[in-house]
């Protein structure tokens, strides 16, 4: 026997579960939200945390100085040179992992590093000797006259003018 009152509740009992649904997926997406801001807040304040120096600054307080960055091999590859001026600066400063040079694309995020193998080669450092570092340059992200900036774990390099 089924009476008027239990297909009522039956029917209220089916519309709670709605609106407890609805209400779950409203705290979901502004939980979600609030957790994208607080993401993107963090995001924003770690360039902070990169410290920009000269070219000028990169050579007196790190022996290397900046002989070449240039699209080539038809734009698959990107050639950065650079050339030590100190070799103990340079030694302490290259020896460090951390300190393997990536490339920063114009204004964007997009940042080419090289193999990892760099890292592990064993680098003879001396005066007026030029290091070499080539860079996979996928879809022709970067191209000549494009600003770049080297990156040497914590410091960023003043943009270059890529050739």
């Amino acid at each position: 026997m089924i009476d008027a009152k239990t297909k009522t509740m039956g029917m209220q009992f089916s519309s709670n579960k709605l609106l407890v649904a609805a209400i779950i997926l409203v705290i979901l997406l502004t939980l979600g939200l609030y957790g994208y801001n607080a993401f993107r807040a963090f995001q924003s304040s770690q360039p902070g945390s990169v410290t920009t120096i000269t070219q000028i600054a990169l050579e007196e307080d790190y022996g290397v100085r900046v002989q070449l960055v240039a699209v080539t091999a038809a734009g698959g590859l990107v050639d950065l040179r650079l050339q030590v001026t100190d070799a103990g600066k340079a030694q302490a400063f290259l020896s460090d992992s951390a300190n393997l040079p990536a490339l920063r694309v114009g204004e964007d995020d997009l940042i080419l590093h090289t193999d990892d193998t760099a890292a592990l080669q064993d680098i003879q450092i001396e005066k007026g000797k030029s290091l070499f570092y080539l860079y996979p340059n996928s879809s022709n992200i970067l191209k000549p006259g494009d600003p770049v900036n080297i990156i040497f774990g914590n410091l960023q390099v003043e943009a270059i003018q890529a050739k």
